[in-house]
């Protein structure tokens, strides 16, 4: 089959035959790439993977950091029975028969202050 003089070969599409413009780059009946290369989506399954690794090693690190930090038990234990110890050891005096210290500024004389009723 040739072509008459002049004019380009009719390019048809790929996937539906239609007939196609010679700078459409499109079918508009079906809507596949005529003349153009679609890119192959890039694999993000070992990127994706390595991230996922990297988290879960990041969040054992923190849980082994987070144990070894309160894991305190034993000094606790000890601070405790070192409190008990020193409370029991310890005996609590008779009050004294000495008279408290009056507050700076109170009457120190023998007669007692004179008592205001309220409102007067």
């Amino acid at each position: 089959m040739s072509t008459p003089e002049g004019q380009e070969p009719a390019f048809r599409c790929p996937r539906c035959g239609a007939d196609l413009a010679p700078d459409q780059d499109w079918c508009l009946n079906c809507g596949t790439a005529a003349r153009t290369t679609i890119a192959a989506t890039p694999n993000w399954r070992l990127p994706l993977a390595l991230i996922g690794v990297i988290a879960v090693l990041c969040g054992g690190a923190l849980a082994w950091a987070f144990v070894e930090l309160t894991n305190n038990d034993a000094a606790v234990k000890a601070a405790t029975a070192k409190v008990t110890q020193t409370t029991t050891a310890t005996t609590v005096a008779p009050p004294s028969t000495v008279a408290p210290t009056p507050a700076p500024g109170a009457a120190t004389s023998g007669t007692p202050a004179p008592v205001v009723p309220p409102g007067g």
